[in-house]
């Protein structure tokens, strides 16, 4: 089997929530620039495509269309990565972003060419929703999509640390949930609640710096 198509094969298994959790590694972009590193490749789009599919839709493109974007990326990093300098990209993330926008505008350019074949009714559907997508807006959403995409991956990597109580009531409170709020969500006491906040509180800033250092 060829690396593409297994490259592929991890694609529909992340689709199919068939993957395993790997610890994150400072090396990893380094690692998938060998397309032959299978647990590199699929350690890559366990960190990176759900934020990748995250920032297609907040620009409001549909669904089914958002699929077909986001897999085009997929397939993109895998034939630019081998080839990119590292030491030329200053910000990953940054590089993420730009792969994305320019994969929306060749979609917005190739839907644009649809509607001039199109019947008016249907081109004028088409021009409405193109008009509705949020292109000027990509770093703006594209940086709030990774805060929320780290937040979630920092709580996952260090839930196993903690019970579940204490992992809720720190969840709930970055949030926005008041004390008053989680102790009704939760049945704790104030005094727990603050105390199980401020210990997975400590855990989490640490994890969250470490992740921010190794995958942006």
């Amino acid at each position: 089997m060829s690396a593409f198509r297994r490259f592929m094969g991890m694609m529909d298994d992340m689709k199919n929530g068939q993957n395993d959790q790997y610890a994150t590694r400072k090396t990893l972009i380094a690692r998938v620039q060998n397309q032959q590193n299978e647990r590199a490749w699929e350690e890559f789009i366990e960190i990176y495509r759900r934020y990748v599919y995250a920032v297609i839709r907040n620009m409001n493109i549909s669904e089914a269309d958002a699929q077909d974007i986001h897999q085009n990326i997929m397939i993109k990093l895998w034939e630019k990565l081998p080839n990119i300098e590292l030491e030329r990209i200053t910000s990953f993330r940054g590089y993420l972003s730009t792969i994305t926008k320019n994969e929306v505008l060749q979609f917005i350019r190739s839907s644009q060419r649809r509607v001039a074949r199109e019947e008016k009714a249907a081109a004028d559907s088409t021009l409405s929703y193109l008009d509705n997508i949020r292109l000027p807006e990509i770093d703006k959403i594209a940086d709030q999509e990774w805060r929320i995409h780290l937040t979630n991956l920092a709580l996952k990597n260090i839930e196993s640390l903690f019970s579940k109580n204490a992992i809720e009531v720190f969840r709930l409170c970055i949030q926005g949930w008041s004390t008053e709020e989680v102790m009704s969500r939760t049945g704790l006491s104030e005094s727990t609640v603050n105390t199980l906040k401020s210990r997975v509180k400590t855990r989490f800033n640490t994890e969250l710096e470490f992740l921010k250092q190794d995958l942006e």
